[in-house]
C-alpha cells in the first residue's frame, strides 16, 4: 500500500463518521416529536457500516490483497429506521394525546444517543490524526529530500 492510501482510508472514516454524526443529529431533534410529515410516529435512524474489498479465504490471500495495496476501506452502506415501540407518555393536554391521556413519543433513547455522538467524535478525531500525521511524514520526507 503506498502512503496516500492512508489519506483514502482516513477520509473514508471521516465520512462514515460524518453520516453517524447526522443520524444521530436526526434522532435527538425528533427524539419528541409525535408525528413525521405523513403522520406517522417517528422512527430512530441506524447507520450500517460495511467495508470494502474484504479478502475473503486463507492468509495468503489476505495477504496479497494487502500487498496490491488494495486495503478495506470503510462506507455506509445504508442508513435505516430501528423499528422501536413507542414510549408512552401522560400528557393529557397534549393534542395528540389518547384518550386515557397518553401521547406516543418516539422509542428514542437520548443517553446512548449522546454516548453515540462521543464515539462519533472520538473516531473523527482518530482519522483526522492519522490523516495530519501521514500528511507530517509525508513533508518530512520531501524536506530530507531538499536538504541532500
Amino acid at each position: 500500500m503506498d502512503l496516500f492510501g492512508v489519506f483514502d482510508i482516513s477520509s473514508a472514516g471521516m465520512s462514515v463518521e460524518q453520516s453517524r454524526l447526522a443520524t444521530a443529529a436526526s434522532n435527538l431533534a425528533n427524539a419528541r416529536t409525535t408525528k413525521t410529515a405523513d403522520g406517522t410516529l417517528y422512527q430512530p435512524l441506524s447507520v450500517v457500516v460495511r467495508s470494502s474489498n474484504v479478502p475473503t479465504g486463507t492468509y495468503a490471500d489476505v495477504e496479497a490483497t494487502m500487498r496490491a495495496g488494495t486495503l478495506p476501506r470503510p462506507y455506509v452502506s445504508s442508513i435505516t429506521e430501528v423499528p422501536t415501540a413507542p414510549r408512552l407518555v401522560y400528557d393529557p393536554g397534549h393534542p395528540d394525546a389518547d384518550a386515557k391521556g397518553f401521547v406516543s413519543m418516539p422509542g428514542v433513547d437520548t443517553l446512548s444517543t449522546m454516548m453515540d455522538l462521543i464515539s462519533v467524535s472520538r473516531g473523527y478525531e482518530a482519522n483526522l490524526r492519522a490523516f495530519d500525521i501521514t500528511r507530517h511524514l509525508i513533508q518530512k520526507t520531501i524536506d530530507m529530500g531538499r536538504n541532500r
